[in-house]
């Protein structure tokens, strides 16, 4: 009878990790600008939306030579709900640091960059959108950014398209407003990642960590994020 049990426990934990396994972190972004307002939201899905976390950003201001926002997080999981806000800025400390940790990711990985690529080349982009809407004020100047748009954003969709893997046909259009000034930015994107490619990839860059230290201290400078204000 014990056998039994113990081997129906093991058939159990063996379908939940499979099932973990093939399940795929989702991640959309939207990015909105008009006029000077700007908005930015990530919402994060896991474990077949058992785990689910929503990141706001309501406005993002120029600063001292730096961004200054407020972040405000929602952390759904299992039914338990909980959530803050906090004031961040991005200013040359926090670029600096940034930069820091990459070097000494570089130094500490052995062919960290191939790694990353390989790792931005499981994650699949299931939607794509860029929108613009734009007026300078004068018909010909309006026409002539509008052309360069359609351009820059040409250049965007296959810049992207040869690190992550598009699932779907890039979408956008440049709106001209020739009536007056304005200007205004919608982006959304979806992206999703195996958990099982994820996990691999980590295990990959534990491989392939050559100088503990270093590394730790980069991990913990990302983690820590942009200084509080």
């Amino acid at each position: 009878m014990a056998f039994w049990l113990w081997a129906g426990a093991a058939a159990v934990i063996v379908l939940l990790a499979a099932a973990v396994a093939l399940s795929s972190i989702r991640i959309r972004i939207r990015y909105s600008r008009s006029g000077k307002m700007d908005q930015l939201v990530i919402v994060v899905r896991a474990f077949y939306g058992v785990l689910q976390t929503r990141r706001t950003i309501p406005t993002i201001t120029l600063r001292s030579w730096g961004l200054l926002y407020e972040e405000k997080g929602k952390t759904n999981m299992a039914g338990a709900t909980g959530g803050g806000q906090d004031k961040r800025f991005i200013g040359k400390r926090t670029i600096r640091r940034f930069r820091e940790a990459f070097r000494n990711l570089k130094i500490s990985v052995k062919h960290f960059r191939e790694w990353l690529f390989q790792t931005l080349g499981q994650v699949e982009c299931t939607r794509w959108r860029l929108d613009v809407r734009l007026g300078t004020g004068d018909a010909a100047h309006t026409a002539v950014l509008a052309g360069l748009c359609w351009t820059l954003m040409g250049c965007v969709n296959a810049a992207a398209s040869q690190f992550i893997r598009l699932r779907t046909s890039p979408h956008g259009r440049v709106e001209s407003v020739f009536s007056g000034k304005e200007f205004a930015l919608v982006w959304e994107a979806d992206f999703r990642i195996r958990v099982s490619k994820l996990a691999y990839s980590i295990m990959k860059l534990g491989v392939k960590t050559m100088r503990i230290g270093p590394a730790l201290r980069a991990w913990r400078a990302w983690k820590a994020g942009p200084e509080h204000a």
